[in-house]
């Protein structure tokens, strides 16, 4: 049997399926086109943010990033003072498009805030090894110690400023040296930028060797000196921190600096001070008979010389330590003062009766023979009235202390009869004064050699001790 094929009709179906497949290839190739063109339209660029190799979070730019770091090392110079600062951590980046990819720059940002530290380029600065502390640079150390030295150079010293008087410098200090005693080293790291301490608390902290002042507020029954022992000072050094005291008054409630200040650096300075001093004049007395006992007359006016001294000193923190004297000039001599000084005992009209000296009492010890020695004169005590009287009308003739009696009052009588009167708490009289029986002149006490609160009485005759009841009337 044979088979005729019909080429015209599978020709045409041939065609038919070719242009059904190109249609079909330009349907598929816009599909994808399509697809890609979503895809790219809708593909985001995500840098996954590390902190020291650890995620932290994901934003669209990492100029985000750099700039808020930026930013926050503008406020940390700020904050601190224009100190070379950078950051201390390690910030990474993952780059990553994704396909409607999600990120949030404020919350990685708010991560970053959270773990972000910065570094700082400071100074070290020891002191005979020991760290003080951290500045900004090696001119800020330069810088305080120059001031810590000056601080101890009075500007007239710095500049040499000498004051005329007479043609002659008043006072010339001419600073030799200055040095500091420790050794400061330096060394430049890295710190926290909030370890780096201001130029004026490097200094004060140098000097002071403390920031905090401590303060005691004074109680009832203190008293400066055991303030101070208590706290580790001297009553200088309480006096040279509170300048406000004035003596020994202080009062309860007042508050008082007892820092104890221990500087880390002791300045020296050695000094060649050549000044203008006085010489004081002398007062010489001489005795004149045809004057009554508490008359002076000065009969040559004194007068100051002056000399012209040259020191070297060497001080510490501005305290002296050593000071010799180099040279000396007298420029103009001192002139003696002469006083004339009465030594007439003034005629007083004596009862010639002695009255009791005290008011009331009991003779304790009495006059002779006691403990291997004569006793001059009687002890009178067992009183409740501290008085003293004049026993009879005379003139006072010395009214001070003397050793072994305390304060003590001598009374001329005339007739070459004089009393004595020791161990007193207060003299009520002057040399000179004319005094009249039973008046008070003194108070009894316990002072110079004294056991207790007594009045020693004697009395003499032409400067020999005679017994006192010899005299004191109904004795």
């Amino acid at each position: 049997m044979k088979v005729t094929y019909n080429w015209t009709s599978f020709s045409n179906y041939f065609q038919k399926k070719k242009k059904s497949a190109f249609f079909i290839s330009i349907g598929l190739f816009a599909v994808l086109t399509l697809g890609i063109f979503q895809y790219q339209a809708n593909a985001v660029t995500l840098y996954r943010v590390y902190l020291d190799g650890k995620e932290i979070g994901t934003v669209n730019d990492k100029a985000v990033i750099e700039k808020w770091i930026d930013e926050q090392l503008d406020e940390k110079k700020e904050q601190y003072g224009n100190i070379n600062l950078a950051l201390k951590n390690d910030i990474t980046y993952k780059v990553e498009k994704k396909y409607k990819g999600k990120f949030d720059n404020a919350k990685t940002l708010s991560a970053l805030k959270d773990s972000l530290s910065f570094k700082a380029e400071a100074v070290a600065v020891n002191v005979d090894g020991k760290l003080i502390g951290f500045v900004k640079d090696q001119a800020t150390v330069e810088k305080i110690l120059n001031d810590i030295k000056n601080s101890y150079i009075s500007n007239q010293e710095k500049n040499k400023v000498v004051a005329a008087s007479n043609n002659i410098a008043d006072k010339n200090v001419e600073v030799k040296n200055i040095e500091i005693k420790e050794n400061i080293s330096t060394k430049v790291t890295q710190v926290l930028p909030e370890q780096i301490m201001s130029e004026s608390m490097m200094q004060e902290i140098l000097q002071k060797g403390t920031l905090e002042e401590k303060q005691y507020v004074v109680k009832e029954g203190d008293t400066i000196s055991e303030i101070a022992a208590a706290h580790g000072l001297t009553t200088a050094q309480i006096y040279q921190l509170n300048p406000d005291i004035k003596g020994e008054l202080i009062r309860i409630g007042d508050v008082l600096n007892v820092t104890a200040l221990t500087p880390y650096v002791t300045v020296k300075t050695s000094e060649i001070v050549t000044q203008i001093e006085t010489i004081p004049y002398k007062v010489i007395y001489r005795n004149d008979s045809s004057m009554y006992i508490n008359e002076r007359k000065t009969i040559q006016e004194g007068k100051e010389g002056k000399k012209k001294v040259k020191y070297s000193i060497v001080k510490e923190n501005g305290i002296v330590i050593e000071k010799n004297v180099i040279d000396t000039v007298v420029i103009e001599e001192e002139k003696d003062k002469i006083v004339l000084r009465g030594i007439k005992i003034p005629q007083v009209q004596s009862t010639g009766v002695f009255s009791w000296p005290t008011v009331g009492g009991v003779i304790t010890s009495k006059y002779g023979p006691r403990w291997g020695t004569t006793h001059k004169g009687i002890d009178i005590a067992g009183v409740s009235d501290y008085t003293i009287k004049a026993p009879d009308n005379g003139v006072v003739t010395y009214a001070g202390w003397v050793r072994g009696y305390g304060n003590t009052i001598i009374i001329n009588h005339g007739k070459g009869i004089t009393t004595l009167y020791g161990h007193l708490d207060k003299i009520l009289v002057k040399i000179g004064d004319v005094v009249a029986k039973n008046q008070k002149i003194g108070i009894m006490g316990n002072t110079g050699w004294s056991t207790g609160t007594h009045l020693h009485f004697e009395v003499k005759v032409n400067n020999v001790a005679k017994d006192p009841l010899s005299f004191l009337e109904g004795r």
